[in-house]
């Protein structure tokens, strides 16, 4: 699943530009057999279909060697990530499932990892159609793991699960039960960056579920509440996708772009909304906004 894979490349990216802030990433040795198993898996991945086993090998061979030889090294986490993501893609599940077990038990203080273990065992699990046993993983994430990158996700990929298999009533039993984790996490993180996160999740869980009324209203609270430089990059479009284009109630937007002209002191930003504000009250030219 072309969604599965996104998730994965962010995690190894975010591990190791935070491996990376905190140290050299270990053994330079380490590193060695790190980026040459990463070289020969890149070769791989262009076409998987019909890689010679003997490459395989040298990736799986090169990462264990890290994993066993330099297990204090900070490059190790990643090598454990790179060869649990490894595993799956070739469905070597067995040993998948035996590294993220070994992953939990190495890493029991680190969340992050954890997370990922626990989030990539639901993946097998998914990938073998045996999705009773994946969303015990996946729920386990979500009640133990709550405040992580993959934890806060969980109960809206549940949720998109059920609606994409067309099993509507799980589906909408679902977006309920992630619209409630949502606002309850808001409530618990009010004012914080957590906060913010699970409003933007609880947008994300309305539109999901094409519930536009209730996304246009939380994009509104969001905005106000979370007023910053990147709520507006990100929710500003969601103004016109959500309230423009699905609600058509551009007298709700014109509001909203109102108020961050009051709190705003970037011209440019400034400029743009006065712009956009005349052309929804007519008095500009209007410029087709993009759904």
């Amino acid at each position: 699943m072309k969604k599965i894979i996104l998730i994965l490349i962010s995690i190894l990216v975010a591990i190791f530009v935070i491996l990376s802030v905190f140290g050299m990433g270990g053994e330079y040795e380490a590193e060695k057999l790190f980026y040459r198993a990463m070289k020969v898996n890149s070769k791989i991945t262009i076409n998987p279909d019909v890689a010679p086993p003997a490459l395989l090998l040298v990736v799986e061979n090169n990462l264990n060697k890290l994993i066993t030889k330099y297990p204090k090294a900070n490059i190790t986490k990643t090598a454990n990530i790179a060869l649990l993501e490894f595993y799956i893609a070739h469905k070597n599940y067995n040993k998948g499932m035996s590294l993220a077990g070994s992953m939990i038990q190495t890493y029991k203080e680190d969340l992050f990892i954890l997370s990922v273990a626990q989030f990539l065992k639901g993946v097998i699990y998914e990938k073998q159609n045996d999705w009773s046993r994946a969303l015990t993983e996946f729920i386990t994430l979500r009640d133990k793991y709550p405040n992580t990158q993959l934890g806060v996700q969980i109960p809206l990929y549940i949720a998109k699960y059920y609606d994409t298999k067309g099993e509507d009533s799980k589906a909408m039993e679902a977006y309920g039960q992630a619209q409630s984790f949502y606002e309850n996490m808001e409530k618990e993180y009010e004012g914080k960056n957590m906060g913010y996160i699970a409003s933007a999740m609880l947008i994300q869980t309305f539109v999901s579920s094409r519930n536009y009324e209730k996304a246009g209203a939380s994009i509104e609270y969001a905005i106000d509440k979370y007023y910053s430089q990147m709520a507006l990059v990100q929710l500003l479009p969601l103004v016109e996708n959500i309230i423009v284009t699905k609600l058509k109630n551009s007298e709700k937007a014109v509001d909203i772009y109102n108020n961050i002209l009051a709190k705003s002191k970037d011209e440019k930003l400034k400029k743009v909304l006065q712009k956009r504000i005349d052309e929804l009250t007519g008095k500009g030219p209007v410029s087709v906004s993009k759904s």
